[in-house]
């Protein structure tokens, strides 16, 4: 193996300019919050990167949301190459809202004894090829951690640990369970809720939900003197104070003679009231494959210690829902952030050379759930830049001189004050049309009369014609898209709220993509002004009362805006004169940089 990657090398068709590209994603750090972090003479180590070699504001995709940017940066095409233009992603035929990026098959299969048994297999979306499967060609060796849209993994020559979109035990994106004693009423969105049965000498008994295919498995509390408990499942306990975020405990479930692992968190408050995080699959025993190779999860399992391995694994709904307090919330971003840093730690150490990536999504949801207490020196947002900072320092310390390193996010952040419900709005102006009786629609456009209407909103980030032939139930005439598309377009310029721009831009995707992929998108992408997003209702299909209604949610900061306006951070330790650098750039840049030529299909330019 040692000779056949020396042979590779040799191979290369330009000249390394180092030996070790290490690439650090802070996922949402915002270019105006580190420029006005500076100007308080805050953030020195990123200040001192950025004056030894070179910064910039980066352009991010559009619409500017992870699962978009982040495909970009690893492909280094326009999001018309690979297929990915938001969260979720319209299945036009039956008008459904379906995660854009994984397709789940679940099948029956007969083993050797000829015993049928339920099998799920998931397919990555995402096209195009992600730049270290190019360096795997030449011999050179990639760690990926935890860059989005890496599930299931791929093979590469090296090690990756899949991040955004691994599901949890249960198969979602993340459900959380409240258990409390009956006859406690609950009505929420992002889990589930079970009973707390008390038993004797202060023990209390719930039954877990766990895999479909499984039987519950039960979790005994004994609260003890000076406000401790212990949480049992099985073989495993723990000991966790009163309304404090518990360690991983390993909860197992049977699918028949197999054992299924999970691993959660439990917060008790009195009551009891207990909180349950989502069943992340356990990394030391997957049962979906969370790393290439499979073996590499239980290698950090056991260095590490435990980690969360759901794609996104801070509670934000919890929060909103009032089943966390901001200081449980904060807990869990910290101690996930603790486990990502031990890995990335672990990663530099191992790796001499080639290429080491890894991403933080802390920046991110801290952002997300409280921009709205504030920035300003003092707040859980600069307390967190200044930590993201503590960590550029720390590995800027562990380069080299033939070591180079990349700072950069994929989109900045903006407020989230105000919800815009786009599937209203269409209704207000004639071009969406609900059934006779019908004032609202939960979800999935039941309600909606698809005979007269003309376009409707799904996602974050898009508009849609109905189309005839290719939706479902499409009536909109192809030759008559472009006089409709115009239409909207100007109607969407034109709301205001009490005199005040909603919309920034209008974008049709025929202008601002390229790629054999571009018929997945929206057909029109509203850039939102600053404090406006889609609205919760409209993003899976349904329609609210009011296009515009104050966001009363604790999720009040944002990046689904207008892509100006979220620019993410580019730090390089080298110096480079390109001006207006964009998130497609990196890949090409890195290549070449390991002495690999960027392919042509590659939209980015080298730094």
């Amino acid at each position: 193996m040692v000779l056949v990657r020396f042979l590779k090398r040799t191979r290369r068709p330009l000249k390394p300019e180092c030996n070790k590209v290490v690439i650090l994603g802070l996922d949402g750090l915002s270019p105006h919050l580190v420029e006005k972090y500076w100007a308080n003479g805050d953030l020195p180590n990123l200040k001192k990167l950025a004056d030894t070699g070179t910064y910039h504001r980066m352009k991010t995709t559009t619409p500017g949301v992870s699962p978009v940017a982040w495909s970009s940066f690893q492909t280094g095409v326009n999001p018309g190459k690979h297929g990915i233009f938001d969260f979720l992603s319209a299945d036009r035929k039956r008008y459904l809202a379906v995660l854009s990026s994984v397709k789940t098959k679940t099948f029956s299969k007969k083993n050797f004894l000829g015993i049928r048994k339920t099998k799920v297999s998931s397919t990555l979306l995402r096209m195009s090829k992600p730049f270290w499967s190019l360096l795997g060609r030449y011999g050179i060796r990639s760690t990926v951690l935890r860059v989005p849209i890496t599930y299931p993994p791929e093979p590469l020559d090296g090690r990756l640990l899949s991040g955004m979109c691994v599901p949890d035990l249960r198969g979602t994106q993340g459900s959380y369970t409240v258990m409390a004693p009956e006859g406690t009423e609950h009505s929420f969105t992002g889990g589930i809720a079970c009973t707390l049965s008390k038993h004797e000498k202060g023990r209390w008994k719930a039954s877990l939900p766990g895999p479909d295919d499984c039987d519950p498995a039960d979790i005994v509390f004994h609260k003890e003197s000076g406000g401790r408990w212990t949480v049992r499942s099985g073989g495993e306990k723990l000991k966790v104070n009163t309304d404090e975020l518990s360690e991983w405990l390993t909860v197992t479930y049977m699918a028949g003679r197999t054992k299924v692992r999970g691993i959660a968190r439990f917060r008790i408050s009195e009551g009891p009231f207990v909180y349950c995080t989502a069943l992340h699959v356990d990394p030391s025993s997957p049962v979906v494959p969370l790393s290439h190779p499979v073996h590499y999860s239980r290698y950090l399992a056991g260095a590490v210690g435990q980690f969360a391995t759901l794609g996104l694994a801070e509670d934000t709904w919890a929060l909103s829902n009032g089943h966390l307090d901001e200081k449980s919330f904060l807990n869990m971003a910290w101690a996930y952030y603790r486990e990502r840093k031990k890995m990335f730690t672990d990663a530099l150490s191992r790796g001499k050379d080639g290429l080491t990536v890894c991403v933080f999504d802390t920046s991110d949801r801290i952002q997300h759930m409280f921009w709205g207490s504030g920035t300003e020196p003092g707040s859980v947002i600069h307390g967190m830049y200044l930590e993201m900072d503590r960590l550029v320092g720390e590995t800027v310390d562990r380069m080299k001189n033939n070591h180079r390193l990349v700072v950069m996010s994929d989109h900045g952040f903006t407020s989230f004050h105000t919800c815009i419900d786009f599937n209203r709005w269409l209704v207000n102006n004639g071009f969406m049309v609900l059934e006779k009786g019908i004032t609202t629609v939960d979800e999935s456009f039941h309600g909606v009369n698809w005979s007269e209407t003309r376009a409707y909103a799904m996602g974050l980030s898009g508009i849609n014609l109905n189309i005839r032939g290719r939706e479902g139930k499409g009536i909109v005439e192809p030759e008559n898209a472009e006089t409709l598309m115009k239409e909207i377009k100007d109607r969407l310029l034109a709301l205001e709220d009490g005199g005040t721009k909603v919309i920034r831009s209008v974008k049709f995707a025929r202008d601002i993509y390229s790629g054999g992929y571009t018929d997945r998108s929206p057909d029109i992408i509203p850039g939102t002004d600053t404090g406006y997003r889609a609205d919760w209702g409209c993003v899976t299909g349904g329609v609210g009362a009011n296009t515009l209604y104050p966001n009363l949610r604790h999720w009040n900061g944002d990046h689904c805006h207008d892509s100006d306006l979220v620019k993410g951070v580019l730090f390089t330790s080298w110096k480079h004169t390109t001006e207006s650098p964009s998130i497609v750039d990196v890949a090409p840049t890195v290549l070449s940089m390991l002495g690999v030529e960027p392919p042509g299909y590659m939209d980015g330019r080298t730094l």
